[in-house]
């Protein structure tokens, strides 16, 4: 009963926090909502006396963009995370969300790269899922893929899932990571049928509306070269990855794809776990609120550490 009353609260929380950051409107507004606030972002290198911040640079052949590299003093680990946060692909809450990187690092002895990446108000969409494909290219230099996993909330771990999809579309061949975990990784219904599982969400999801995930996914379509992989991820080439967990809540739009992403799986032959958590809300394993998000919480901690 605890536990359930918990999860009403965490979701009236998430409502009022979607009220204020992630307006629910039409594809146009949002668009509008978003690309003025992602105008007002900027990097920062961070000051802390008990991590150790450096800057990193990621190249492309459209940009420049920067990563945080980041791990606690005095500490020499033996294993990396690529921490890839959220905002649907579409808004820019990279420094906002920092602060969860920096809480793994006190339960996990580990050095986090953290990308800074460009949302789709500012670059295409495939634009952004190939500066996170050269950040983990990047995390090679230092570490070996055995020792290396990618953590993903929300769109970050759409992007995670994506980079998989990415090494096989691309023939880029290198390895992937040995673990990746997604929080409530995103689709786009690719037909009338996916349309209608989402449908079924409507009214459930105190965070993500289904219209929301409608019209993220049209943004996601501006620009050229967008192939139809990048919107309708769960539809990706998951070859030749790590382990793969999956977490979702069952509170959420985006639980919808829970069996699409499986079938993509399934087909790849994947080693893989999707949990779907009765009752919970949007990435409710991104933090240790309740029971039900510290037992997710720890469970992915104890993966990580054993890396």
């Amino acid at each position: 009963m605890k536990n359930k009353f918990n999860s009403k609260i965490i979701r009236g929380a998430m409502r009022l926090f979607s009220f204020l950051f992630f307006p629910d409107k039409d594809v146009d507004e949002t668009y509008a909502h978003a690309k003025a606030h992602n105008e007002k972002q900027s990097f920062k290198l961070p000051k802390s006396g008990k991590i150790e911040y450096e800057e990193l640079k990621i190249y492309t052949e459209n940009g420049t963009y920067h990563c945080l590299r980041m791990k606690k003093r005095e500490q020499k680990p033996e294993r990396a995370i690529l921490y890839i946060c959220g905002g649907g692909g579409v808004y820019d809450y990279c420094r906002h969300q920092l602060f969860l990187a920096k809480k793994l690092l006190n339960r996990v002895d580990c050095e986090v790269f953290y990308p800074f990446y460009p949302p789709s108000t500012k670059q295409p969409i495939n634009e952004t899922y190939r500066m996170i494909f050269e950040t983990y290219k990047l995390m090679l230099k230092k570490y070996d893929h055995k020792k290396t996993a990618v953590l993903g909330v929300s769109f970050g771990a759409t992007a995670a899932m994506t980079m998989i999809s990415w090494n096989n579309y691309y023939s880029e061949n290198i390895p992937m990571p040995a673990i990746t975990i997604g929080l409530s990784p995103g689709h786009v219904p690719a037909n009338s049928a996916e349309r209608e599982m989402l449908e079924g969400y409507r009214g459930i999801d105190s965070l993500v509306s289904v219209d929301m995930v409608e019209a993220y996914g049209e943004i996601h379509k501006k620009g050229a070269g967008v192939d139809d992989w990048f919107i309708y991820t769960a539809h990706g080439d998951f070859r030749n990855a790590g382990k793969i967990f999956l977490y979702f809540g069952e509170k959420e739009s985006l639980a919808f794809a829970t069996p699409i992403y499986q079938q993509s799986l399934e087909k790849a032959e994947a080693d893989y776990q999707i949990h779907i958590e009765p009752g919970m809300p949007h990435c409710y394993g991104a933090t240790r609120i309740n029971k039900a998000c510290r037992r997710t919480y720890d469970e992915y901690v104890t993966l990580l550490n054993k890396l």
